[in-house]
């Protein structure tokens, strides 16, 4: 073995140095380069001569090459410069180390450099060296790392950076992939291109925290791009700083509504009611709240919140109150916190009012018009009685009191036996319960009736069990079957591998206050098979249409909804977010049970015909995916394609759409069958030269001639569309993209052609 060391007499010095450090693993150094051979040497003392000058790193949390570039290190040994000089000057040995942050955290280091601490001292405490990484939430999202029994850093140091595992709420490492194609394309780990480059090109961390916003928003003037997220992590979730326009803030104890410390009387401890009022009162001298109270608890079905500065507001039956001047409060300026809970409430419930009974800032009628939340002044000369504060609920937020809708939870399985006590069990954990639930199972030959079964024998909630002799064929042919079984006025089909926040039904009953709405849905997060996060939202797959709508909660027209959504693609990815009016659903039945792939997306085009469509923006429900699943066998199926065609045909026969929509509607469908063709079946033959489409294609060829709509007055529009797909496809590399969309551009050319 060559030696490419020159000062041979400094060796035994230099591992003693190395050894006294604590960073150096050998164990580990000699099972990640079983090629090395060190003979007699030992791995120290075959890093020094030898493993260094191949790049070898002495331990898994020193990264030679990070900290060459941060601490511009020219020595031929990193970590001898690191030991002697680079900690000391503040440099991190690794991207996923602060040693800032872990010096406040561990305080005295006993003469070691905040990685040596760490590994003798901070690691098996269970200590965490950056504010990005959580240990808990690490293993609560990735159940498969704590059932192996794995240290979760080290995981993630190891591999699940590399798998593109979030360290944490604060880093959404799929997103940031999907959103930097570039990144993808490089191969580098996200959190490491991150904090490398992206921090400081303004690039955001995660969907909820727009660094240009919180540095905007920072009470201090120093914070960068570059520490926006740090500053945030440690202080600014404490100090309750917002950290995007319209989005809570990620990982933060009040990141949602709910979770702001209310006090609350136990009659408060009811599931929401269907509207919510928040009632200002935190400056000045007290107006009479107790009276407005007690006028506004005369409307039934209307949830009261207070924000207070005293601790002497009266604490009244039914209403929740927040006090400003409780200790973890005081220190913040109310205008922080009312920001922070504006935009909660927003995030929340889109249709909520705020009264300002006292409040000295002017801003509050404005963020409440920015964030277009429902707001009311207070006139104190011109007070308002029971019937005043009624007729203006009705006028402001649409109130009216009807009977709580009852709900019929639907169950179809077949063969997920494996996931059925996280399946009942959410259905079982919901704040508002089910009136009924239907399980059916469509033949399955696991252990799936056996466990349903056991759930029955102790369930409060009336449980029947419908046991198909035969499997149907279709999970649509279930949904009717249930449906049919069904009683209840609304309708939940909880697909039996899927499970739900225990808030799910109450979020999606409130949405039928409004009377038009016969259908509402929330945002989903989406698991692996071992229940690991793969994407905390589905905006993923919704924003290449809009990047804003889905940001907050809305109710729209049925007909609307389909002309600029549903007509492009299915923006409801999975059915288990849904909550049916019954009444509705029940008039598509027939139509669905002809589909073998896309009988959601006809029932959601189907039901909103006759009605308003609610979304709630809280990713509610928890989707699956299981590479054995229907969903995935349609991804190889032209009868897919097929379906998905006959929707859209029906769509734009009588609805009326915006011209650009037919071309991204057919951009869409091609742009899938396309890139499902290069990724699973390359012998397919493309688009327009699948025999197996002609006559679907012939139907769209007559909705065109009628439409008059020309390919060529959408083409850069339909460009921009495929571009923005194919950037979302994390799929996909550079030459990939570029390829696909190529081909797109090329089949809707020769449409266009056939169809003029």
């Amino acid at each position: 073995m060559p030696l490419k060391i020159k000062n041979l007499r400094a060796l035994p010095y230099l591992a003693e140095l190395i050894a006294c450090s604590r960073i150096f693993d050998e164990d580990w150094y000699r099972k990640e380069y079983p090629a090395f051979e060190m003979g007699e040497l030992g791995p120290i003392m075959h890093y020094l001569v030898e493993g260094v000058f191949e790049g070898a790193r002495p331990h898994l949390l020193f990264d030679p090459d990070w900290y060459r570039t941060v601490a511009s290190c020219k020595a031929a040994n990193p970590l001898i410069d690191y030991i002697k000089s680079g900690a000391a000057a503040g440099f991190d040995p690794s991207p996923y180390f602060s040693s800032a942050y872990y010096r406040k955290s561990a305080g005295a280091l006993r003469g070691l450099t905040p990685l040596g601490h760490f590994i003798a001292y901070g690691l098996p405490c269970n200590a965490t060296p950056t504010p990005l990484f959580d240990r808990d939430w690490y293993l609560a999202h990735n159940p498969d790392v704590m059932r192996a029994g794995f240290d979760p850093f080290l995981h993630f140091v190891a591999s699940g950076a590399r798998d593109g595992r979030s360290p944490g709420p604060l880093f959404d490492a799929p997103w940031y992939r999907m959103k930097n194609p570039g990144v993808r394309d490089a191969g580098v780990e996200p959190l490491r291109h991150y904090l490398s480059r992206g921090a400081a090109e303004g690039r955001r961390p995660h969907d909820g925290f727009d660094p240009v916003f919180y540095v905007a928003q920072a009470p201090h003037a120093s914070v960068t791009l570059e520490q926006a997220l740090a500053d945030y992590a440690e202080q600014g979730r404490a100090n309750w700083r917002s950290a995007d326009a319209a989005l809570p803030p990620p990982g933060s104890p009040v990141a949602v509504f709910d979770d702001f410390p209310w006090r609350r009387s136990a009659t408060s401890e009811h599931p929401h009611a269907p509207f919510s009022v928040l009632i200002i009162d935190v400056a000045g001298p007290p107006p009479a709240t107790a009276d407005l109270c007690a006028a506004l608890k005369q409307a039934p079905q209307v949830d009261l919140y207070v924000v207070a500065n005293t601790p002497d507001a009266a604490m009244q039956e039914g209403v929740a109150m927040l006090d400003l001047s409780q200790p973890n409060l005081a220190a913040f300026e109310s205008g922080v916190v009312l920001d922070r809970l504006l935009r909660a409430l927003k995030f929340r419930d889109s249709g909520a009012l705020v009264i300002e009974a006292n409040y000295a800032a002017a801003s509050l009628s404005s963020l409440c018009a920015e964030l277009a939340l429902a707001h009311h002044q207070v006139d104190a000369a011109a007070p308002l009685t029971t019937a005043g504060w009624a007729e203006l609920l009705r006028r402001k937020i649409g109130y009216r009191e009807t009977p709580r809708p009852t709900i019929s939870t639907i169950i179809p399985n077949y063969n997920h036996g494996r996931y059925l006590d996280e399946r009942i069990g959410s259905i079982l954990a919901q704040t508002l319960p089910p009136d009924e639930i239907i399980f059916l199972d469509d033949a399955s030959d696991d252990e799936s009736l056996a466990i349903a079964q056991l759930w029955q024998a102790k369930s409060r909630v009336p449980f029947t069990i419908i046991a198909a002799e035969a499997n149907s064929g279709s999970p649509f042919k279930q949904w009717a079957k249930g449906v049919l079984e069904a009683r209840c006025d609304l309708v939940s089909i909880a697909e039996s591998d899927d499970s739900s926040a225990p808030r799910f039904l109450e979020r999606m009953v409130a949405s039928f206050r409004n009377p038009n709405v016969v259908l509402a849905y929330s945002d989903s997060e989406t698991i692996g098979t071992e229940g690991e996060t793969l994407a905390s939202s589905c905006r993923f797959y919704t924003d290449t249409l809009d990047e804003t709508k889905w940001r907050s909660g809305y109710v729209e027209d049925g007909a609307r909804e389909i002309a600029t959504t549903l007509a492009v693609k299915n923006t409801i990815p999975n059915v288990s977010a849904v909550l049916f009016q019954r009444a509705a659903l029940c008039g598509v039945l027939e139509t669905i049970q002809g589909f073998r792939y896309c009988g959601d997306w006809a029932a959601y085009v189907a039901c909103l015909r006759q009605g308003a469509i609610a979304f709630c923006p809280e990713a509610l429900n928890r989707r699956r995916q299981d590479p054995g699943s229907v969903t995935q066998d349609g991804e190889r199926a032209t009868l897919a394609v097929q379906e998905a065609l006959a929707i859209k045909r029906s769509i734009l026969q009588d609805i009326a759409c915006a011209d650009p929509i037919f071309w991204l509607s057919l951009a869409q469908t091609i742009f899938e069958y396309e890139g499902r063709s290069a990724a699973l079946l390359p012998g397919r033959p493309a688009f327009t030269a699948n025999k197996d489409l002609t006559r679907s294609l012939d139907d769209m060829s007559d909705i065109i001639a009628k439409r008059r709509s020309f390919y060529a007055e959408q083409k850069q529009e339909v460009a921009h569309f495929l571009r923005n797909l194919a950037d979302c496809d994390v799929t996909l590399d550079r030459a990939g993209r570029q390829a696909l969309v190529a081909r797109v551009i090329v089949e809707l050319r020769t449409l266009a052609k056939d169809f003029g």
